[in-house]
């Protein structure tokens, strides 16, 4: 399954990190693929680059992805962050995994991939290590790392948005559709480098949800790469 991750010039350094991490922790046969503007100067290895051309913030958000997303056949994909580092061992296993629980669920629509959903979903127990969200939560259409059904990720899509803006829609409530999180166990567990504004959290290398940590030496290979 590919993995998406949409960044912008001022976070494009940030993509370093990020893969660092995602092959040190099992990543590293993952397919991903960057959308991006102007061409990364460090080796992207095996992730791809498709540049949407010029960055003119992020008020543009959606219309720039809509130019990969527009011809985009998969059935299904997971959405990554730029901002983020995995802070511990991946679960890869989970992704065949999830998507066969898609491929038997059609109702079963998107899966966030990390401890978020411990905190942030109040929904029911679904099962096999997951959470439901409830038809009224608030942040059905997150970007956050997440396993998405294609077909529902277009059929909120709309131009036009920033990404604060496309996830403080309300209009995917209470539409029938199924929304997980992992509870125990996790694809991913992640530090988030960034926050609104641009300006690096003093904690990036903890996960907020676990509290994991990344060893001495990793903070100290990541630091020059994201400053």
């Amino acid at each position: 399954m590919r993995i998406i991750i949409p960044t912008c010039d001022n976070y494009l350094k940030l993509i370093e990190a990020n893969k660092y991490t995602m092959d040190k922790f099992g990543g590293k046969d993952l397919d991903v693929t960057v959308l991006g503007f102007k061409e990364p100067k460090f080796d992207m290895g095996s992730w791809k680059f498709v540049s949407l051309g010029a960055d003119t913030g992020p008020k543009s958000y959606s219309n720039d992805i809509y130019k990969f997303f527009k011809d985009f056949k998969d059935e299904y994909f997971i959405y990554g962050n730029d901002d983020c580092v995995i802070v511990d061992e991946m679960n890869v296993d989970l992704i065949d995994e999830y998507k066969n629980l898609m491929d038997e669920n059609p109702d079963v629509v998107k899966i966030i991939m990390s401890p978020a959903a411990k905190r942030n979903f109040k929904g029911g127990w679904f099962g096999n290590n997951l959470v439901e969200s409830k038809q009224d939560a608030d942040y059905r259409l997150s970007l956050h790392y997440s396993m998405w059904r294609t077909s529902y990720f277009m059929k909120y899509f709309q131009q036009g948005l920033s990404p604060w803006q496309w996830e403080m829609r309300d209009i995917a409530k209470n539409d029938g559709k199924i929304i997980l999180g992992t509870i125990d166990k996790h694809v991913m567990d992640l530090g988030h480098l960034y926050r609104i504004g641009g300006k690096l959290r003093p904690t990036w290398y903890i996960s907020e949800e676990t509290g994991i940590k990344l060893s001495d030496e990793d903070i100290k290979h990541i630091t020059p790469m994201i400053t």
